[in-house]
């Protein structure tokens, strides 16, 4: 999934961990152990010490077979720690240690185990690190230095879609690469033209895109299965004056979800749902200023969980219903303020994990906040 700012020097992780009551439906959207039928803070801990450091968060990659794991580093190393629950409330286990990642850097975790890092070198620039279960890692350059960039994997793992944004003038560039042969296959021109902020895959193989134009406007695109445009660009916030895309989901029906900023101070933002091509769905969202708005929708698709935060709001996790447009519950993740980003899911079970960084009086920590 898409990473959007992340804006903490530290961010924590909050897990949400497995747990629905009665019935054992698994494709339920939420763990529903509190007292009103939703989520509840089970427990803490601290994700410095799974590597005796000091480190900032840099992503995190759900893995469809198992925990999440996170891309930590403290700039001269990076490590990879699973995060999950544990016999005495969640854990964080060191996995491994990688080079130093630059900022851009992102995590994939690969059908058959491996680790993809996907981000900037300073000597050799934009490259794929593979780190699989067993055996050397195996590094492809692609020979671009972009500003900023995104990617995304195809449904079958084969296929590693990025959107870059070229520091020289230029056209954003799509580029699919077969990680099985280290080569780039396609590159397209983003069209149209403008900062590619969120990918993700559609269930029929094309993918969505949101786009950030350079007047201000957040589109919704698709393209091909070789990168070409397909159907018009959506605006899906004409009615405001600045539109500043953030993330997005694609349910097993096409449906898509998207996140956005809608003022310009960033505070207040909205979650629009668009079906064939149409908007059929918006929700306001106050106090987002310090949220990366990760969006993920639940496995029934019936709502969404979006991680809120500002500096005079609480910083929280909110589920919308998306029928109803309502807000279904909300999660507290600090005392007070703080920032958030990513979320992703904890394997098969319906839990969930979400980054960020509560503002306290010890400072920024990375923490782990489990959830049932």
């Amino acid at each position: 999934m898409p990473r959007a700012r992340r804006t903490a020097a530290v961010l924590a992780v909050v897990l949400a961990a497995a747990a629905c009551t009665g019935g054992g439906d698994e494709d339920g959207p939420l763990p529903r152990s509190g007292p009103d039928g939703g989520p509840a803070l089970q427990g803490v801990v601290d994700l410095d010490a799974a590597v005796e450091g000091d480190v900032r968060l840099f992503d995190l990659a759900a893995d469809p077979g198992g925990d999440p794991v996170a891309l930590l580093g403290d700039g001269t190393r990076g490590w990879l720690v699973g995060v999950g629950p544990g016999d005495d409330g969640p854990a964080a286990t060191a996995l491994l240690e990688v080079p130093a990642v630059g900022d851009d850097a992102e995590l994939t975790v690969l059908p058959d185990g491996s680790f993809l890092i996907a981000g900037t070198d300073p000597t050799t620039g934009y490259q794929l690190l593979t780190v699989p279960p067993d055996g050397p890692p195996t590094v492809t350059a692609l020979g671009q230095r972009p500003d900023r960039a995104t990617t995304a994997l195809s449904p079958d793992g084969r296929t590693l879609y990025a959107a870059l944004t070229l520091l020289a003038p230029g056209p954003a560039q799509l580029l699919a690469v077969d990680l099985a042969a280290g080569v780039v296959r396609t590159t397209a021109p983003v069209v149209p033209a403008g900062t590619v902020t969120a990918l993700t895959p559609r269930p029929d193989g094309t993918l969505a895109a949101l786009v950030e134009t350079g007047d201000g406007r957040a589109l919704l695109a698709g393209y091909d299965e070789k990168l070409r445009p397909v159907g018009e660009p959506l605006d899906l916030a004409p009615d405001a004056p600045v539109g500043v895309p953030a993330d997005l989901d694609v349910t097993t029906d096409g449906t898509v979800v998207a996140s956005l900023y809608v003022s310009a101070g960033r505070e207040t933002g909205r979650l629009v749902t668009v079906v064939d091509g149409e908007v059929t769905g918006s929700v306001e969202l106050e106090g987002v200023g310090d949220s990366a708005l990760d969006v993920l929708v639940s496995p029934d698709g019936g709502s969404a969980l979006v991680p809120q935060a500002d500096l005079l709001f609480p910083a929280e996790l909110v589920v919308i219903d998306l029928v109803s447009g309502e807000r279904a519950a909300a999660v507290s993740l600090c005392g007070g303020a703080g920032v958030l980003g990513d979320v992703a899911p904890v394997g098969r079970d319906g839990g969930l994990v979400v980054t960020g960084s509560c503002i306290d009086g010890d400072g920024p920590q990375a923490t782990a906040f489990l959830i049932g």
